[in-house]
C-alpha cells in the first residue's frame, strides 16, 4: 500500500513563502538605506560635534587620571576643541595628535544596532527604545575605552629601539584600522546577538513568521486624536518640530549673518579660503539635514505606520 493521500505536506506555500522571502528583502534594504542615511548625515565635518566634543574632552581627562600628562585637549583646525595630542617622549615629536570625527563618536555603531533592533519583530516601541537607551550607554562607554587604549599601544611601539623613529605609533593606526574594518561589524552582531538571547525577542520573531501568512498590508492612522495618550508619538511629533524650527534658525542666521569673509574668497585659491568656504557649506549642510530628518520624523509620527494583520480585523 502506498502512503495516505491525505498526509499534510510540511512544504511551505508558495504564497507564504513570497511573503518570507519579501521581508527579509525588506529588512535588508532598510539597512541598507539608513547606512547610506548615515553616510549623507555626516558628510558635513562636525555635524555630531556636541557628541565629539563631550568625547575629546573625556578622553584626554580619562587619559590624564590613568597617565598623567599623556594628552592635551586643543583647538583642532576646524576651530572646536576637538583634537586630542598624546604626549610622550618617545613619540616622534613628543606629540601624536588625533581628532575625534564624525565616525570616531561610536553613533555610526549605534545607529546600526538600533535599526537591527527596531527591525527586530518583537516588542513594543517603547520597551525597545528603553533597551535601545541601555545599549546606547554600553557602546558609548567601549567607544571611551577604544580611545584611551590608544595612548599604550602607541607607546608599546615606540618603546625601546623604536623610540623617535617616525611611525612608531604605527600600532595605534593598526588597532584604530582593525576596528574601522571588522571591530564595528564584530561589535554590532554580538550586540544584538546577546540582545536577542537574553530577551523574549526570539519568542517575538517566532510569533511573527507564524503570524506572517495573515498579513494584509501597512496599515496609516494619520489622526492625532491619541496625542495626549501616546507619549511615544506626542515626544516624536514634539521632537521633529522643534528640530525643524531649530535648524531652520540656524540655517537663516548664517544665511543672512556676517558672509563677507566667504564672499571675499569666492575667486580666491588658498588654504585658509578653502577651509572658509568648506567651513561654511558644512554648517548650511548640517542645518539642512537636521531640518529633513525633522520632516521624516514628523511624518512616521503623524501617520503613524504599522502592520495590518487578517485576524485584527473587524
Amino acid at each position: 500500500m502506498g502512503e495516505s493521500s491525505g498526509k499534510v505536506s510540511d512544504d511551505i506555500p508558495f504564497p507564504e513563502f513570497v511573503r518570507m522571502l519579501g521581508s527579509v528583502f525588506v529588512l535588508i534594504a532598510v539597512l541598507l538605506f539608513g547606512e547610506i542615511l548615515f553616510r549623507w548625515f555626516i558628510e558635513p565635518a562636525n555635524t555630531l560635534l556636541p557628541l565629539q566634543l563631550i568625547e575629546a574632552w573625556l578622553w584626554s581627562n580619562i587619559s590624564n587620571l590613568i597617565w598623567a600628562g599623556s594628552a592635551e585637549l586643543v583647538a583642532h583646525q576646524t576651530g572646536p576643541m576637538t583634537q586630542v595630542n598624546l604626549l610622550h617622549p618617545t613619540f616622534y615629536g613628543g606629540v601624536v595628535p588625533l581628532y575625534v570625527s564624525d565616525e570616531c563618536t561610536g553613533l555610526h555603531e549605534l545607529f546600526f544596532l538600533g535599526m537591527m533592533m527596531l527591525l527586530t519583530p518583537c516588542f513594543d516601541l517603547k520597551t525597545k527604545f528603553k533597551h535601545l537607551g541601555i545599549a546606547s550607554l554600553i557602546v558609548f562607554i567601549l567607544n571611551l575605552v577604544r580611545l584611551v587604549v590608544l595612548y599604550p599601544l602607541a607607546v608599546n611601539g615606540c618603546e625601546g629601539m623604536n623610540g623617535g623613529i617616525f611611525g612608531c605609533e604605527s600600532p595605534l593606526f593598526e588597532f584604530h584600522e582593525f576596528v574601522l574594518r571588522y571591530g564595528s561589524l564584530i561589535v554590532l552582531v554580538i550586540g544584538w546577538t546577546i540582545w536577542f538571547n537574553i530577551t523574549d525577542a526570539r519568542k517575538g520573531v517566532r510569533e511573527f513568521w507564524n503570524r506572517l501568512p495573515n498579513l494584509q498590508g501597512v496599515s496609516f492612522n494619520p489622526s492625532l486624536d491619541d496625542l495626549n495618550s501616546n507619549t511615544v508619538r506626542a515626544a516624536g511629533v514634539y521632537f521633529s518640530i522643534g528640530l525643524a524650527i531649530l535648524s531652520v534658525i540656524s540655517y537663516f542666521s548664517k544665511v543672512l549673518g556676517d558672509t563677507s569673509s566667504v564672499d571675499a574668497c569666492a575667486n580666491t585659491i588658498s588654504a585658509s579660503c578653502t577651509r572658509i568656504v568648506t567651513e561654511y557649506e558644512d554648517s548650511l549642510g548640517v542645518s539642512i539635514r537636521l531640518f529633513l530628518i525633522s520632516l521624516t520624523i514628523l511624518m512616521f509620527a503623524w501617520i503613524q505606520p504599522g502592520l495590518n494583520w487578517l485576524d485584527e480585523e473587524e
